[in-house]
């Protein structure tokens, strides 16, 4: 099975998409080509082609570019990495090259794009035409439907089991460690899990808390931080290398996503979620789109909305973090591991080739 990757989101540009799609194409089994943007610093590699141009919009010329590579790869299908811009030219090189082509939607982009009407007109005609649409959610899944997907198909995320793995067994912090690594956005409620650990520190419970990531956000985390009765250290920047010691560092893994905007702002999935999980630590996930999604309440963590869910699903998964943790940690090679996701990719793309 040939495969041809068509995104302006591909490492080295950072990013969660970015990740996303480099895990897929170095877990498939397929055989892929890469269509992507120039970028500084970026290695040669045989898989990928970059094009002149740092973003590539669907213009007559990008058009023509992809249709070269086409004809000289000849793939069995093509897969957009995004809904848009780039997927605005697959029903053209569908009809031209007579191949399927292939959607992912993450989630962000869906919901923003879906209440513009004439993103939403262009969106409805991606969507219509593509043989599938691929999700990283069943939250992202619903909204692709009512946006004109016929067929659709939730892939799901993955996490790397080997990066992200539990602490040695028998380490155990003196004073619990209650952590949130993240983007440092209103959204992902790093000061929510500040105010929930100490209300949990009055009410006679030691705890320590660990604020992680970057965003602008920072200074007002370090300035309540610095204010709190409690212990707290705040990790500004941290590095992707830092990321799994980090998580080895807490005792339970806390960030209450919440919706914003009337819903324009949410959750896609949460891959810090499922980091988290593989490290094998309880996860308290908030409500806010296809978050919920990454744990099973009562067994590998909580779902939590308001504070006083907060406080007493933190309290609880403290209490029961061995049991929890290592629930999460099989919930993540069972469901999350990145050969997993690429093989639900690759059973999707084997029967769209089949079915055209």
């Amino acid at each position: 099975m040939r495969v041809l990757l068509i995104t302006n989101d591909y490492p080295p540009r950072p990013g969660g998409i970015q990740q996303y799609l480099s895990n897929l194409v170095c877990n498939s089994s397929a055989v892929f080509r890469v269509l992507a943007p120039s970028h500084h610093g970026a290695v040669m590699e045989d898989h990928l082609v970059r094009s002149d141009s740092a973003f590539m919009w669907p213009t007559p010329g990008v058009r023509d570019w992809i249709g070269t590579e086409i004809a000289a790869f000849r793939p069995d299908v093509l897969v957009f990495g995004a809904p848009y811009p780039l997927a605005q030219v697959g029903p053209s090189l569908s009809r031209r090259f007579d191949i399927p082509y292939v959607v992912i939607a993450h989630g962000a982009e869906v919901t923003l794009a879906g209440r513009v009407p004439v993103f939403r007109r262009l969106l409805k005609s991606t969507f219509g035409r593509a043989a599938a649409v691929l999700t990283v959610s069943r939250y992202t899944a619903r909204r692709v439907q009512r946006l004109g997907a016929s067929h659709t198909q939730v892939l799901g995320a993955g996490v790397d089991l080997d990066t992200f793995h539990p602490a040695p067994s028998g380490t155990r912090n003196p004073v619990p460690v209650i952590g949130c690594i993240s983007r440092m956005v209103p959204r992902k409620g790093h000061l929510r899990v500040l105010t929930a650990a100490e209300r949990l520190y009055s009410s006679g419970l030691p705890v320590e808390v660990l604020l992680a990531g970057q965003g602008r956000l920072e200074d007002r985390i370090r300035n309540r931080a610095s204010r709190s009765e409690i212990p707290v250290q705040v990790v500004t920047g941290p590095t992707w290398e830092d990321l799994p010691d980090l998580y080895r560092r807490c005792d339970v893994f806390v960030m209450p996503a919440r919706s914003r905007y009337l819903g324009l702002e949410i959750e896609g999935l949460g891959i810090v979620y499922l980091e988290a999980a593989a490290t094998g630590i309880p996860v308290i996930a908030g409500s806010s789109g296809g978050a919920p999604e990454t744990v099973i309440p009562g067994v590998t963590g909580f779902v939590a909305t308001s504070s006083v869910e907060l406080i007493e699903a933190v309290r609880t998964a403290l209490d029961r973090r061995d049991e929890m943790g290592a629930a999460a940690r099989e919930l993540a090679e069972k469901r999350f591991s990145w050969q997993v996701v690429s093989e639900r990719l690759d059973r999707a793309l084997r029967a769209v080739i089949t079915e055209k």
